[in-house]
């Protein structure tokens, strides 16, 4: 199993650079297509409660396609993708380029523990498949807390570990079937063979919501998706 906290953030960077050219369609093949329903109700719980004209963080934004549900949710908001891949952040700006929305959404590379914004800068934020990469999540989510006002919402889209009955099928699934439907599209199996393990040392979601507590937020909820595979957690700035 990956350990998180002994991996170089360094590695974890290459490792997305290597994985981007092939990053979008790999991901729909593992999810059977169902990431872009997710991503929609992702950007609805991040808005709930969010101003006419909102600010928004999209925290490890990958390429860009929360950005994009987003812009397509709310055509008011101005948001911000941040993540500490390059290769990555080229893909979406690309991405954005193309559906010609280079004026409602910026990128700005940088770590999630040290994001270069003002205390308060945000209306609310989101996270997608990200969280579990995080070598310190408790540092990130002081940082998210950090830049969101008073009563911003974060909204989080993440694996969720599966119950005693379904934990079997979610092991042979993500240790298995996931790096060899990677390598079917192009992707490396040791990459996505790290990147399916990190499922399985992933907290409980009782266990997430306490960190989502810790880091300042209340009014703490989580839905699942996906046989109970995947959950969108979502938290209030105290």
């Amino acid at each position: 199993m990956p350990d998180i906290q002994k991996r170089d953030p360094d590695d974890v960077k290459e490792m997305f650079a290597g994985v981007s050219k092939n990053y979008d369609k790999i991901n729909r093949a593992m999810c059977f297509g169902l990431d872009a329903l997710w991503r929609k109700s992702l950007a609805k719980a991040a808005l709930r409660g969010a101003p006419s004209r909102p600010k928004i963080a999209d925290i490890a934004c990958g390429s860009g396609d929360v950005c994009l549900a987003l812009a397509r949710k709310c055509p008011s908001a101005e948001i911000v993708g941040i993540d500490f891949c390059p290769a990555m952040l080229q893909i979406a700006a690309q991405k954005i380029k193309r559906a010609g929305l280079e004026s409602r959404v910026k990128f700005v590379e940088a770590d999630c523990q040290n994001t270069p914004f003002e205390a308060g800068a945000f209306d609310a934020a989101t996270i997608a498949f990200g969280f579990r990469n995080f070598q310190n999540r408790a540092a990130c989510l002081s940082e998210i807390s950090r830049v969101l006002k008073s009563g911003g919402r974060l909204a989080m889209l993440e694996v969720s570990r599966a119950n005693a009955a379904m934990e079997s099928a979610q092991r042979v699934f993500m240790s298995h079937i996931v790096p060899n439907i990677a390598a079917l599209f192009g992707g490396e199996r040791a990459s996505y063979k790290y990147l399916a393990n990190t499922t399985l040392t992933y907290p409980y979601p009782r266990e997430v919501e306490a960190m989502f507590a810790a880091a300042g937020f209340h009014k703490i909820t989580t839905r699942k998706f996906g046989c109970g595979l995947v959950a969108i957690t979502s938290g209030v700035k105290k």
